[in-house]
């Protein structure tokens, strides 16, 4: 991967993220944002360490990366919608629903910070209170843009991009 590329991608993402990057779009995932607790479905997105064994003070959660996986969430909190600038719903090249989520300034500072601290774990998207996406880091991931799958449709999508823009 390039260094534009983002090391938070999955198998299935990374061939959908190539397409999306071919197509002019930069990936990233934003990080750093000071935060802790479990998770919250009045926040609409997070960006959490994870890991899949247990771990004390890590909060339990579902993955729908990977269906019937427990997957453990890490209590800081490294990105939230509040550091998002701009969240589009659009297709990649197979049709499939994606969220590309855009960062300010500010909070492509922190995914850079929060990401140094992951390299070799885990990074995982919160949607709604559901872990939606899980990669691992291998370096700190500098671009200000990021995609995200496992939208049930265009609609679906759309939907929590609009939640994510909305005024705070």
């Amino acid at each position: 991967m390039s260094a534009a590329t983002p090391a938070f991608v999955t198998s299935s993402l990374r061939r959908r993220t190539l397409a999306l990057a071919a197509a002019g779009a930069a990936l990233a995932i934003l990080a750093g944002c000071a935060g802790s607790g479990a998770l919250s479905k009045s926040s609409p997105f997070e960006l959490r360490g994870a890991t899949t064994v247990p771990t004390e003070g890590w909060v339990k959660a579902e993955s729908s990366d990977i269906p019937g996986n427990v997957v453990y969430l890490s209590p800081k909190v490294i990105v939230t919608g509040a550091d998002v600038q701009r969240a589009t719903a659009q297709k990649d090249a197979a049709g499939r629903a994606i969220l590309v989520v855009q960062f300010s300034p500010a909070g492509t500072a922190r995914l850079t910070a929060g990401t140094r601290e992951l390299i070799g774990r885990q990074l995982a998207a919160v949607v709604e209170g559901r872990v939606t996406n899980m990669a691992s880091v291998q370096e700190p991931m500098t671009v200000n843009t990021m995609a995200l799958t496992g939208f049930k449709s265009f609609d679906d999508a759309t939907r929590v991009a609009h939640l994510i823009s909305s005024p705070r």
